[in-house]
């Protein structure tokens, strides 16, 4: 059965939650809620469904409740167990509060269905209350996925949905790779990135320390390079949770810095840098401002620069067509 809408009650119980008020924990109701920050507290959600229920009978009621944060929102995973059954419910906003209060909702319609229903048919809609569907769900063996239901208003033409507009995060990271030099070679990266929920836009700026190429031929004589580039790359994302599998593809470019080895007049030179980037990687974000990412990068080098000692007029080095890079790193997400 559904009852639609619920606003004034989602609205009301996030009303009682913002009160604060002490109440005595309902002993019809067992409640397991995650501490999670940002959200209101197991206290505040008993409370405020033991006010939703004032006056009636209430049943017992079990529920078990899981939130996760991203950078759309948070989303509830919520399961609850009366003498009716159980359900489930997912639901998803961009605020925490929105989620709790509907979890008040949902355990005081299961406590005293006929009561609260009642007044919902009688009490009038506000006009800003959100509007949730709280038909329930049978638990028929391992549960499946079930369509989020988004607790924010209906967005005006001049506001866009929180899915849409993106995150904003800034990372710091360090890899080690080879191209292109022929050695393994260590760096440091700065980046600011865009985040929607199926894509990330990166914008880098990299800095790498000298690596030594040194000629197969010429003992003692080689060159030393040093990379100094920018990059920005498109990556498509598979959102699990905490966790999110991604494949960046882009394109770097930048100075390539070259300065002889060995040579009786070691001279410098610089040059253009160009390749393109294909790196699979893997982000957890345990917590709603930072996450932790690894990738393997490779590269293909659209730039192959060719090194000759002048002295010898030897071919000392070419750089390879493709390379490979390992590297890690931290992201504050800023909204």
């Amino acid at each position: 059965m559904s009852f639609r809408p619920w606003s004034w009650l989602v609205a009301l119980s996030m009303t009682l939650l913002a009160a604060g008020e002490a109440a005595a924990a309902p002993s019809w109701l067992e409640l397991r809620w995650p501490d999670v920050a940002g959200c209101p507290t197991r206290e505040e959600v008993e409370a405020t469904a033991l006010r939703l229920t004032a006056g009636e009978s209430p049943q017992s009621v079990t529920a078990e409740a899981s939130i996760t944060a991203d950078a759309a929102g948070y989303t509830l995973d919520l399961r609850v167990h009366d003498s009716g059954g159980a359900q489930q419910r997912i639901l998803h906003s961009p605020k925490c509060e929105a989620l709790a209060g509907a979890t008040a909702v949902i355990l005081a319609v299961a406590a005293a269905p006929i009561g609260v229903s009642a007044r919902v048919v009688a009490a009038p809609t506000p006009g800003d209350a959100l509007e949730v569907d709280l038909t329930p769900l049978p638990i028929t063996g391992p549960p499946a996925p079930a369509p989020a239901t988004d607790l924010a208003p209906t967005p005006s033409p001049s506001s866009s949905p929180s899915r849409l507009r993106p995150g904003l995060a800034i990372g710091f990271g360090a890899a080690a790779g080879i191209g292109p030099s022929q050695r393994f070679t260590a760096g440091l990266s700065g980046n600011v990135s865009l985040l929607w929920r199926r894509v990330r836009l990166d914008l880098r700026g990299s800095g790498w320390f000298p690596g030594l190429a040194r000629a197969s031929d010429l003992p003692g004589i080689g060159v030393k390079l040093q990379l100094a580039a920018g990059a920005v790359r498109g990556c498509p994302r598979l959102v699990r949770r905490t966790v999110s599998l991604e494949l960046c593809a882009g394109l770097e470019l930048g100075a390539l810095l070259a300065e002889g080895a060995g040579l009786q007049q070691n001279d410098r030179s610089r040059g253009l840098w160009a390749a393109g980037l294909l790196a699979p990687g893997v982000r957890w974000q345990p917590l709603r401002w930072l996450s932790l990412g690894i990738e393997v990068e490779g590269l293909v080098a659209f730039t192959r620069r060719q090194y000759r000692a002048s002295d010898a007029d030897t071919l000392v080095y070419t750089v390879p067509p493709v390379g490979v890079r390992l590297g890690g790193g931290l992201a504050l997400h800023i909204f």
